[in-house]
């Protein structure tokens, strides 16, 4: 245990990553060695998708701090000055001892580099993933500005060090989403169905998210996955895509899905996610929901185009391109399918009390602020 009391600062964008951290914030809490701040903002503050701050306001965290850093259709770059500009002035009153970001989304960027530039110790969980598209950027940017790293597995470890980080920076610890997908403790999936108004049993869920690195193209493969859901029978569940630049594009095709067949949702709590997810015969889209919690929960997944690229491969997640036909034919193809054996990407459960350990005891304060790049190069006995 250490002997100095500190403060940590968590960053929340999404219902999602907080789903994820919730309990580790509260935990850290409740520490007598630590107590918790938590910055709001992202999509908890957009109304379209469920104003999700409420959901952070009932969780018990005393230490809130909001920060509206977009208003909807404002272009990424934008939202990432807005949430530096906001976050600095914070971390320059409030002095944290460490800011704790997630995965790969733009707040968590705006968090790291804050902390880096300001020499607030930024520790990061789940760095070292692929995660396709512009968020495979960012997720590593972020690694390079966060002076710890929390990850799931030793493969995303060795990503971590190819990228030049020090050996004594980096912890696998898992991933704390583990400890949801594999909870006993989730909603049934009546108590799903009722409070979403879910009224059928057999359902798939298609999330759909834009690519931001192919624009021009996002309206179309909507398209291409809404004309093949139509051609087909059975319910869905539909989820709205993410805030990303050209949500408006998917959401304008996902207008097309009204009916008794279909349910149309603007989010959903993440543990109730999971149990829907569960009981589905299929995912479709392009979420990572279908590449990489599918998987593990043992539920067949369709992934179309390149948003997911290279980053799973389950025998349970079939891929397709962008087009009408071929999405059919994969859908078959999963319907057709034994239901896979659960794939597991995310690390061994446990993960939220490995992190706590960690960040009561001495060894992720150790690490200096100063960050050396090792050449790793050199020691395979390469020559430059």
């Amino acid at each position: 245990m250490t002997e100095h009391h500190r403060e940590v600062l968590f960053v929340t964008g999404t219902r999602a990553d907080f789903s994820k951290l919730r309990d580790i914030m509260l935990a850290v809490q409740d520490s007598d060695n630590l107590s918790a701040r938590v910055v709001v903002t992202g999509m908890h503050l957009l109304r379209r998708y469920g104003y999700t701050v409420h959901e952070v306001e009932r969780a018990g965290l005393r230490q809130l701090h909001q920060i509206p850093n977009q208003i909807e259709g404002e272009p990424m770059a934008l939202v990432l000055a807005n949430t530096v500009q906001a976050l600095t002035r914070l971390v320059h009153e409030e002095r944290p001892d460490a800011i704790v970001v997630h995965g790969d989304r733009v707040e968590a960027l705006a968090g790291a580099l804050v902390g880096s530039l300001t020499n607030v110790r930024v520790i990061h969980v789940e760095g070292g993933e692929l995660s396709g598209t512009i968020d495979d950027t960012l997720r590593h940017s972020i690694s390079k500005h966060a002076h710890v790293h929390l990850v799931a597995n030793d493969r995303a470890r060795d990503r971590l060090l190819q990228l030049g980080e020090e050996a004594d920076r980096v912890f696998v610890v898992g991933s704390p989403e583990i400890d949801i997908l594999t909870s006993p403790d989730l909603p049934t999936i009546d108590t799903v169905r009722e409070r979403y108004a879910i009224p059928f049993e057999r359902y798939g869920v298609l999330v759909m998210h834009p690519v931001t690195t192919e624009p021009e193209h996002n309206a179309c493969h909507a398209a291409a996955v809404v004309d093949a859901v139509l051609a087909t029978e059975g319910h869905w569940v539909v989820i709205d895509p993410n805030n990303d630049e050209g949500c408006s594009d998917v959401r304008h095709e996902l207008d097309r899905l009204t009916g008794p067949r279909f349910v149309r949702l603007p989010s959903m709590r993440f543990e109730y996610f999971v149990s829907l997810m569960r009981h589905a015969e299929v995912m479709l889209g392009n979420s990572s929901a279908g590449a990489r919690e599918a998987p593990v929960l043992g539920t067949p997944s369709v992934d179309v185009g390149s948003r997911q690229r290279g980053r799973t491969d389950a025998t349970g997640v079939l891929h397709a391109v962008p087009e009408r036909d071929a999405i059919i034919e994969a859908l078959a193809k999963a319907a057709a399918l034994p239901r896979p054996s659960a794939f597991h990407g995310f690390g061994e459960p446990g993960a939220r009390g490995r992190i706590i350990d960690l960040l009561e005891g001495a060894d992720i304060w150790r690490p200096a602020l100063y960050k050396v790049f090792v050449d790793r190069w050199k020691d395979a006995g390469d020559s430059a």
